[in-house]
């Protein structure tokens, strides 16, 4: 019963662990991807201002002139009856990569993802988002910079 329980809690902290890092991230530029118009205009307001919000609270500009970009993506695809939805919390940065210091490019510093079958499109998208993705940048953010 020991070693059930044991594997139990090493797997499930397994998933906890991301090989991304939020140390010292201070600002960002939000951005909801919504080229499609696959949610409504408010819908996407709701989220921005929710994101705003909350990095507020944890001191984060979400206003930048460095490259630093902080994307929520939404992918819907219907088949059938049935809408497949993909959401992402991606933050893109300008790095220098070890082999060449002259060189600069940009690179995925955070990702986070989350896939479901929506039953109530925009009120699961909005749930997904910020209840679930959001909700661990800012463990993992309140956890990387003693918060």
């Amino acid at each position: 019963m020991k070693k059930l329980f044991l594997l139990i809690f090493i797997i499930s902290y397994s998933f906890a662990i991301t090989p991304y890092s939020l140390e010292n991230l201070k600002e960002v530029n939000l951005k909801v991807l919504n080229k499609r118009e696959t949610i409504s205009k408010e819908l996407e307001k709701r989220i921005e201002n929710k994101i705003k919000e909350e990095f507020q609270k944890l001191e984060i500009k979400t206003e930048s002139k460095n490259f630093s970009n902080l994307l929520v993506k939404i992918k819907i695809d219907k088949i059938k009856d049935i809408n497949f939805v993909r959401t992402s919390l991606i933050i893109t940065e300008d790095v220098i990569p070890l082999r060449d210091k002259n060189l600069e490019a940009i690179a995925i510093t955070y990702k986070v993802e989350d896939s479901f079958e929506a039953e109530e499109l925009e009120k699961d998208i909005y749930e997904s988002i910020i209840d679930y993705l959001l909700e661990e940048f800012i463990e993992q953010y309140k956890e990387e910079n003693d918060k």
